[in-house]
C-alpha cells in the first residue's frame, strides 16, 4: 500500500502544471547564470543617480560618465554595487589641499588622474597625471606608465595626434657607475630651476630621440624608464626646450582618450541605449540592467515588453500551481 507522503507527491505530480514551454525559454534566455554575479537590480531606482549632469571643477560629468558617490547597491543587498554609467569612467569630485578648489579625478589602473576637459561630442576625454599637476617641485617628473582598461577606452587617434615622451631616471646611481668620458648628454639631461641637486641625473627624450646612441647608452645604466603620451602640438611647441623644465609645459597639457560607445545591435547596453535608458554596470562591469526614465528599470532595455511577459508568465504559472497545490490537500 502506497505511504501517505509517496501519495500526496504523486498527487502533486499529477495535478501540478508543467511549466509552459514559453515561460522556461524565456527564464533560459533572459535571467543570468549564477557565476558569483550580483544580484540583478530591483524594479525600480532611485532616479536622481542618473541625473543629467554635475559641474566639478569646470569639467560637466554625464553619461557614460558618473560620480563615485552615485552608486547603489544590488537588489540582495550583498555588498555589489552599480552604476548609471560604465564601470571605468567613475570619477570623484575632490578638493584640492593647495587651492581649496573641486577637480575631477579619474582612477585608472592604480593611479589617478585629473579630468582636464570631456568632449561627448566626440567621446574625448583629456587627462593629465594628477601626480605631476601637484608634484612638489616645478620640475617633478613622471613615476609611471599610463595604462588602461581597454573596454571602454582607448587612445584618440581621429582627433589627435600622439607622442611619446620617455623619461630615464636614478641614472648612473650605482658605485663606480658614471657617463662615458666625451658622452654628450647635455641636450636630454633634466636641468630646470627647482629641480633637485646632487641626486642621480635623469633624462627625457621624444620618440625621434630614442634611437641616438644616448638613448640606448642610458637604458641600461637607469633605475627607471617611463613612458607618457602628450599631444604632438603641443610638444612641438615647448621641445626646445624640454630639458629645461619644457616638458612640465607638456605633460599638464595631458594626453586625449575617448570612450568606446557600443555598436553591436545584440549588445545588451546597445539594446538599452538605444531605447533611451542607460546601462548600470556592476564592479565586474557586467550589464546588470537598463535605467528607464521615471525610476523603472527594465531588462534588457526600456521598452518593457521582455519585463511584462516575465510577470505575467511567472503570475498564471502561480495560480495554476497554488490551484494545484489547493486540490491536492482535498485528496
Amino acid at each position: 500500500m502506497m505511504s501517505p507522503p509517496r501519495l500526496l507527491a504523486t498527487a502533486m505530480a499529477t495535478h501540478l502544471p508543467r511549466l509552459p514551454f514559453l515561460l522556461f525559454v524565456f527564464l533560459a534566455v533572459h535571467v543570468p547564470a549564477s557565476h558569483g554575479d550580483p544580484a540583478p537590480l530591483p524594479t525600480t531606482y532611485e532616479a536622481s543617480m542618473c541625473s543629467n549632469s554635475v559641474m566639478c571643477g569646470g569639467v560637466n560629468i554625464t553619461y557614460p560618465f558618473y560620480l563615485s558617490n552615485e552608486t547603489r547597491e544590488t537588489a540582495d543587498y550583498s555588498g555589489y554595487y552599480y552604476s548609471c554609467g560604465y564601470t571605468d569612467l567613475e570619477i570623484s569630485c575632490k578638493v584640492d589641499g593647495r587651492t581649496g578648489t573641486p577637480v575631477p579625478v579619474i582612477h585608472l589602473d592604480g593611479y589617478n588622474y585629473t579630468v582636464l576637459n570631456i568632449s561627448y561630442n566626440s567621446s574625448t576625454i583629456v587627462l593629465a597625471d594628477s601626480d605631476v599637476l601637484s608634484g612638489p617641485a616645478p620640475c617633478h617628473e613622471p613615476r609611471h606608465n599610463v595604462t588602461f582598461d581597454y573596454k571602454w577606452l582607448q587612445y584618440n587617434t581621429s582627433n589627435y595626434d600622439y607622442e611619446n615622451l620617455t623619461f630615464f631616471s636614478g641614472c648612473y646611481s650605482k658605485p663606480g657607475d658614471s657617463v662615458p668620458p666625451g658622452f654628450n648628454t647635455t641636450n636630454f639631461q633634466i636641468n630646470c630651476s627647482g629641480s633637485p641637486q646632487g641626486g642621480p641625473p635623469s633624462f627625457v627624450f621624444t620618440d625621434e630621440e630614442l634611437g641616438t646612441d644616448q638613448a640606448h647608452e642610458l637604458a641600461s645604466h637607469c633605475d627607471e624608464n617611463v613612458i607618457v603620451p602628450v599631444q604632438r602640438d603641443v610638444l612641438i611647441k615647448y621641445e626646445y626646450m624640454l630639458a629645461m623644465g619644457g616638458y612640465v609645459d607638456v605633460l599638464e597639457m595631458g594626453f586625449a582618450l575617448e570612450w568606446n560607445r557600443v555598436t553591436e545591435a545584440t549588445d545588451q547596453c546597445y539594446r538599452c541605449e538605444g531605447s533611451g535608458g542607460r546601462c548600470a554596470y556592476g564592479q565586474s562591469k557586467a550589464f546588470l540592467g537598463c535605467l528607464c526614465s521615471g525610476g523603472k528599470v527594465g531588462n534588457p532595455d526600456c521598452k518593457g515588453k521582455s519585463s511584462v511577459l516575465l510577470s505575467y508568465l511567472a503570475f498564471q504559472y502561480h495560480v495554476a500551481f497554488s490551484s494545484s497545490l489547493a486540490s491536492c490537500h482535498l485528496l
